[in-house]
């Protein structure tokens, strides 16, 4: 596997760019009388510093590139919901004890914008704080759905409905997203978070 692909592209920009700004440079030079000692390398250096801006905008371009919504941890792009509300809750179930967590999301195929690693650790928070307001054998649904706003996302619990304590650092994670975190009291019990997220 090439751990380096964005190479294959940056080489040949960088050499189909270099080598004709090197020439023409040189020419240029020479027509104007200058020596030949002073022109080759400043042509050369010219010709491959500008060979080097436009590789590096080539590869920024390509899928995967610097300029890429995915390019790495911390990028917002485009994701799968129920990829998140899925990673988060198996991650969290080993800690929660005697609560079980069913995860919902309507459509299947619902996607938000955002960087999926803080909102996964917005989620792992609502669901930790879920659980413990829940007793033993409770449920906590964790459901999303398609709303005016873009995604609605909700966990509810079957506690005694005190919602308002616990809540660190979803509520910044949120809110840095451009989304609306509330908390309610659920019918007839428990507690329900509610989070609008932009969508698609």
């Amino acid at each position: 596997m090439d751990r380096h692909p964005a190479n294959k592209t940056r080489l040949p920009a960088l050499i189909v760019t270099a080598v004709p700004v090197a020439a023409l440079g040189v020419v240029s030079g020479a027509g104007l009388g200058m020596r030949a000692l002073i022109v080759v390398p400043v042509a050369i250096a010219l010709g491959l510093a500008v060979g080097a801006l436009v590789a590096g905008a080539v590869s920024a371009s390509e899928p995967g590139g610097a300029a890429s919504p995915q390019a790495g941890p911390g990028s917002p792009h485009s994701f799968g919901v129920r990829a998140l509300l899925t990673r988060a809750a198996h991650e969290v179930r080993p800690a929660l004890d005697e609560v079980d967590v069913l995860v919902d999301v309507a459509p299947p195929r619902l996607r938000t914008v955002g960087d999926p690693e803080c909102l996964h650790r917005a989620v792992t928070e609502l669901l930790e704080q879920a659980a413990r307001r829940s007793p033993p054998g409770g449920l906590v649904t964790l459901a999303a759905r398609s709303a005016p706003s873009g995604v609605r996302l909700e966990v509810l619990d079957e506690g005694r409905g005190d919602c308002g304590s616990g809540l660190v650092v979803a509520p910044r994670i949120v809110g840095r997203h451009g989304g609306v975190l509330r908390t309610e009291r659920a019918r007839p019990r428990g507690c329900r978070v509610v989070v609008d997220l932009p969508g698609v």
